[in-house]
Formats: structure tokens, C-alpha cells, sequence
């Protein structure tokens, strides 16, 4: 049964539809508002941000005219909620306080998108995230809150990292063994890459400098994997991964174990990007283990076994994020969660860093993301990416070098910084 069906039949028994609560109403929240505004079964019933005109822009621009401006008063925001009003607010942690059936996420800000996840999920209410970089962070605790507490926490569908997933999902239930599954990058790493280089096309897109840098010094590519990586267990085969250049023809040849003419050292399953014609999209290299299959598959025109490509040439960000709400609220099951710490994306330089710099966050002038593997990361006390930002650094680093804890004053005062220490001893202690 499709999404809708289910959501209408739930508007029809409950007498309103999936009542909806987002933060953060930039572009990519303002889009994700109009979206879910023209989803049968559910509407937007709040909207928070620090600027409260963009909240209320964001509801107008999608015919939504009857808005309450409730700030901080939230007794305000509930009567009018409860009189099928819509209304603005400026904090979203007080979200899960109102009458709303599932609070998304959208600030693009790590440390506001984990406290949101931890407000919600401490006050059961379902809560899905658009900031897969909180969730590399402290995925792990939050989802095994949630799933203790009775709530959903869910990464939404749409960005590479839940669709890659998707495939993999779709494999295992042919019973076909996945090689290799990751995403295509639309351009090459540029590890150096800084916001200042960056203005013009940053102009051009209508994005923030830093969140275009981010793409482009690899940053986010290496969250996005890392975030498949702890999800499905499945590691990466070498730090920062081959990131190789490979078009969507040759996956099925190419992201294949050595001894069968590809790259991998292992029989997999490992995680990988490309470059190449794949993006937008992603894919998954799979195996056949049946002579009988093989040949049903070579004949289906699937490729030449025993090796296949699967592919979603797309992934389409908060267009499909409704469906994760459907999949939440009727199903109650997350699309996508970090299980395990498989994979850490860590800090390096990108240029000579001086004693006493406090550091600023991802997509900066300070440092990339590199992912590696778990173990390595612990072995070298290598700080975890998310929790760099406003640290100080105590040592000189040349370009491309790690940053450590050891090299670090970190800001224990950051909600992050605290959740990721209480994941780390809980981790340590095996009981998540």
C-alpha cells in the first residue's frame, strides 16, 4: 500500500491530517514546507526559526495565510494549533511541546539538529533529521533512545546516503550479495578548497560559501558514506575511500574484487563513491551466488554476471522527505539510523594552522573531512569531525595533517560535545 492511501485513511479516522512541526525555514526547509503542504494526509502545522519573518515567509509562500506569530509563547501556539492554525515560533527545541505528530528537521546546523533529535526523542515524538551530520555524530544514541523509548528517530529519505540503503535493502531481499555501494560525486575532490574561492558560484547556486565548500573540499561526501557505513556495517576499504573516476558503464567491472579484474582487495561488502556520469545518483554492485540466477539475470538483460549494477539515477532532497514521515507515522519504522560505529570522519588541515586558532565548522577555511576506519580513529585519538568546531587548537598542524584530541582544547560546554561523550561510554560498555 502506498503512503497515501494509509495517510488519508488516518486523516479520515483521526479527523486531521499528519500534523507536522519543521526547523529551520531556509531553502531547503522552505522547499520541504511546500512539499509536504501539497502531500494528501498531512500539513505543516509549525514552523521554527531564529528568524521568525523567514518561518512565517516560508508558510505564506505556499498559500498558508492564517499564521500565528507565537515567538516564545507556546500556550498561544497550541490554541491556535488546536483551531487548525498554523503557527511561527523561534525555538525549536520547544516544538515536541506542541500538539504535532512529527517535528523534521532542517537547520543544516549539526549541533541544533542533535538537541532537536534529543528533545523530541526525551519527549516521544517522532523526530526526522535532514542533517545527515549530526547524525555521524551521535546516530547511534539517539537511535537506540528512540527505538527504547518508542519513538521514531529517522534520517529522511532523498539524500544518497537512505537511498544507497534502499538498494542494499532491495538486494538482500533477492537474496543477491551486495559488493560495494556508495554514490557519485558530480566533481572531484579539492580538499583545500576554502569559502573565499568560492563566492561566486556560491552567488550563482544561492547557497551559503561554507555549505558549497563543504561539497566541494569532500567534506560532505565522506559524512554521507560514513553515515551508510554505520548503518549497514558495511566498512570502507580504505581511508577517504578510492574515489575513483568511473562512469556508470564500467561500476559493475570496476567496483569488483581484484581477482575478477576491479579494484577492491576484498570480496566486500565496502562502501565507495565515484566521479564520473553516476551522480546524481547512486548504486550498488551485487553478486550472484546461483548458476541458476546468474543465467535468469543475463538473460533478464541485467548485465553479464555473476556481477550487476543496480541504480537510482536520482536522489531528489526534500521532495521525497515525506515519505520517511509516512513511513514514521504509519508504519512506525525509521528509513534510515546509524547502528554501529563502523566508520569516523575526522579533521584534517588545509593549510598551516598556528597554536591558539579556535577553530570554526565544517566547510570553513580550517579543515576537510576524511573518513576512516573506527579502529584507526581510536587508535590515534583522532577528534570526530563534529566536534572540532569552536575547539582550540593547543599544537602548529601543517596541511592535510589529522587533528587529534591531544591537539585540541574542545569545548565541553557544546550539547554535542556531552551527547558524544555519553555515546562513547555507552559504546565502550557495549550496552548500545
Amino acid at each position: 500500500m502506498g503512503y497515501t492511501k494509509g495517510l488519508l485513511e488516518r486523516e479520515q479516522e483521526l479527523g486531521h491530517p499528519v500534523r507536522v512541526g519543521v526547523v529551520g525555514a531556509g531553502q531547503m526547509g522552505s522547499g520541504l514546507i511546500a512539499q509536504i503542504c501539497r502531500t494528501p494526509g498531512m500539513t505543516v502545522v509549525a514552523v521554527a526559526d531564529i528568524v521568525e519573518e523567514k518561518a512565517l515567509n516560508a508558510l505564506s509562500n505556499v498559500g498558508v495565510t492564517d499564521v500565528v506569530s507565537a515567538g516564545v509563547d507556546l500556550d498561544a501556539a497550541r490554541a491556535a494549533i488546536d483551531e487548525g492554525r498554523a503557527v511561527a515560533i523561534t525555538d525549536g527545541l520547544k516544538l515536541p511541546q506542541l500538539p504535532v505528530d512529527i517535528v523534521l528537521e532542517v537547520s543544516g546546523v549539526p549541533e541544533i539538529a542533535a538537541q532537536i533529535a534529543y528533545a523530541c526523542i526525551s519527549q516521544q515524538t517522532d523526530v526526522a533529521l535532514m542533517t545527515v551530520e549530526a547524525d555521524i555524530t551521535v546516530g547511534v544514541l539517539l537511535s537506540s533512545m528512540a527505538n527504547a523509548g518508542g519513538s521514531v528517530y529517522t534520517v529522511c529519505r532523498g539524500d544518497e546516503p537512505v537511498e544507497c540503503l534502499k538498494l542494499v535493502e532491495y538486494a538482500e531481499d533477492l537474496g543477491l550479495k551486495v559488493v560495494c555501494v556508495g554514490k557519485g560525486k558530480n566533481n572531484p575532490n579539492k580538499p583545500h578548497s576554502k569559502p573565499g574561492e568560492n563566492l561566486a558560484e556560491a552567488e550563482r547556486k544561492g547557497m551559503n560559501p561554507r555549505m558549497l565548500t563543504e561539497f566541494t573540499d569532500g567534506t560532505k561526501t565522506q559524512l554521507e558514506m560514513t553515515a551508510l557505513s554505520n548503518a549497514t556495517g558495511f566498512p570502507i576499504e580504505v581511508a577517504g575511500m578510492h574515489g575513483i573516476e568511473c562512469n556508470l558503464a564500467d561500476l559493475a567491472t570496476t567496483l569488483i574484487p581484484k581477482a575478477d579484474g576491479g579494484i577492491l582487495e576484498g570480496e566486500g561488502p565496502v562502501v565507495e563513491y565515484v566521479t564520473g556520469d553516476v551522480a546524481p545518483g547512486v548504486f550498488a554492485i551485487v553478486k550472484s551466488e546461483s548458476d541458476v540466477v546468474t543465467h535468469e539475470l543475463d538473460y533478464l538483460k541485467l548485465g553479464k554476471g555473476p556481477y550487476y549494477l543496480l541504480s537510482r539515477p536520482w536522489h531528489i532532497a526534500s521532495i521525497e522527505a515525506p515519505l520517511s514521515i509516512g513511513e514514521a507515522v504509519l508504519n512506525r519504522r525509521s528509513d534510515f539510523q546509524s547502528h554501529t560505529v563502523t566508520t569516523e570522519v575526522v579533521a584534517r588541515a588545509k593549510s598551516e594552522l598556528e597554536p591558539g586558532l579556535v577553530l570554526e565548522g565544517m566547510g570553513s577555511d580550517h579543515y576537510y573531512g576524511w573518513a576512516v576506519p573506527v579502529e584507526e580513529a581510536r587508535e590515534k585519538n583522532l577528534i570526530p569531525i563534529g566536534l572540532v568546531n569552536k575547539s582550540k587548537l593547543r599544537v602548529s598542524k601543517s596541511a592535510d595533517e589529522f587533528l587529534s584530541y591531544d591537539d585540541l582544547e574542545v569545548d565541553e560546554t557544546r550539547p554535542l560535545v556531552a551527547m558524544r561523550r555519553l555515546q562513547d561510554a555507552l559504546v565502550k560498555a557495549g550496552t548500545i
